[in-house]
């Protein structure tokens, strides 16, 4: 086969079928809910070199879809494998049969997720993609090595290649550099201890667009949300146990040094009154979108409307700034190793906008997602058991790691959060709306965890 009847293939009208019928099952897909009615392919970028049979054909492919009431999908990266059969891929990565061809997810394949490792170690030029080692460089590895996937994502896919590498693939792509790739370099070149090691990007060659990133794997590191989820467990198991606060209060930390380290790469700005009047009409926009969508949020709405009406007659303060921000932080963004805490994904919330996500923020925005996954992680286990004794316990650990957690980044040169508890809070219970709204869609059991929060934090006498 050459690479001109495989690229064929991928544009095929066959291909594009069975794309609108397999992209909807994947869950990085970012659709309407409404099935698919057509998927165009916008591009097609090979980056396997081999055309003679001897190797599978892989290819970048840029898709939109469009669903049955004609609204446009975001452009989604596709990367496919053709070849006579899909060694070692599940029938899920499989996407069509195109005469004696198999067209499947090419991230099921070592063969071509080896390739695209080499070619960013390499630094290689190919078919409108440049594949870019960054400082330091690395060592290319010497053959191929076993693949694995990392685990569940929401909107990229991650794969641990020799438990040396991990390939990270943006499914849905913005307009240039990827918010996490830049603000990685800039932490990098800040000299943070608080970042995994960046060794290499995949970028379109025209808009530089950024399609994948290539950092080093630390497989002795541990999950933050792992680590607190086993400390809850202890705690269950024996309420001496279960101390998390000492890891809350370094985290803190970090978090403030990350907080700094961007402030001073990319600046910061003084947050104006018409900057808070913005953010209030944020709020209260996210509010109406989700009342339409989740009923449950309805007792909630005139406390919360007060909370975030309020955020718009703020002044100024001394620490009311504004700088780049990790823009979805939680527990599952950060890894614990014997060093320290490393924070990951730094593209902010995966259906933000490209200026949304570009835009400087305040640091609470990120303080206060942390707050909220502390809260999340005391009350995982009792979901469909949350007896009182065990919901007090979930409480108590939730308000001891939150607290620490807060000392530890003011200790490590945050911004004091008692000078601005109102915009915190109004923080807090957005991401509340936010998680209420995603969990009734989603994971309708798991709803009771924010809206046991928004009771809590919405008790008449504080609002």
């Amino acid at each position: 086969m050459t690479a001109v009847t495989t690229a064929a293939a991928l544009t095929s009208t066959e291909v594009r079928r069975a794309l609108a019928v397999w992209l909807p099952r994947q869950r990085w897909f970012a659709g309407t809910g409404s099935p698919l009615a057509d998927v165009s392919v916008t591009a097609v970028h090979r980056f396997t070199t081999d055309t003679q049979g001897a190797a599978p054909f892989g290819a970048f492919v840029l898709v939109r879809a469009r669903d049955s009431a004609g609204t446009d999908a975001a452009s989604h990266l596709v990367p496919l494998g053709l070849d006579g059969t899909a060694p070692g891929c599940d029938d899920a990565a499989v996407v069509a049969t195109v005469g004696n061809l198999t067209v499947y997810d090419a991230l099921q394949d070592p063969r071509l997720v080896n390739a695209l490792i080499r070619h960013t170690t390499h630094g290689l030029d190919l078919d409108g993609v440049r594949y870019r080692t960054e400082a330091p460089g690395c060592t290319p590895p010497a053959g191929d090595l076993p693949v694995r996937p990392l685990g569940a994502e929401q909107s990229n896919s991650s794969v641990v290649a020799g438990e040396q590498y991990i390939l990270k693939v943006f499914r849905r792509l913005g307009t240039g550099p990827s918010p996490d790739l830049m603000l990685h370099r800039m932490l990098r070149d800040a000299g943070s201890a608080h970042v995994t090691p960046l060794i290499g990007a995949v970028e379109d060659s025209g808009t530089g667009t950024t399609y994948a990133t290539l950092q080093r794997f630390l497989p002795q590191a541990t999950d933050g949300w792992a680590a607190a989820l086993t400390a809850v467990s202890a705690l269950r198991e024996n309420p001496a146990g279960g101390d998390f606060t000492a890891q809350a209060q370094s985290l803190g930390r970090a978090v403030a040094a990350v907080h700094r380290d961007l402030a001073r790469a990319a600046g910061e700005t003084m947050l104006r009154p018409e900057d808070y009047r913005r953010l209030s009409r944020t709020f209260l926009q996210r509010l109406e979108r989700s009342l339409a969508l989740a009923e449950r949020l309805a007792p909630y709405r005139s406390r919360l409307r007060a909370v975030f009406t309020a955020v718009a007659a703020l002044e100024p303060a001394p620490h009311s700034v504004a700088h780049l921000t990790h823009g979805d932080l939680h527990l599952g963004q950060t890894l614990r190793t014997a060093e320290g805490w490393l924070l990951l994904d730094f593209e902010g919330e995966p259906l933000a906008s490209d200026a949304e996500r570009a835009r400087r923020h305040s640091p609470l925005r990120d303080v206060a997602g942390m707050l909220r996954s502390f809260d999340y992680a005391a009350h995982h286990g009792l979901v469909g058991t949350a007896a009182q004794g065990e919901a007090e316990g979930a409480r108590s650990w939730a308000a001891g790691n939150r607290q620490a957690f807060l000392e530890g980044y003011v200790a490590g040169g945050g911004r004091a959060v008692t000078d601005c508890l109102t915009l915190l809070r109004a923080y807090e219970l957005d991401k509340a709306v936010y998680e209420v709204l995603y969990e009734t869609q989603h994971r309708p059991s798991w709803a009771w965890i924010p809206l046991r929060a928004l009771e809590r934090d919405l008790s008449p006498g504080l609002v």
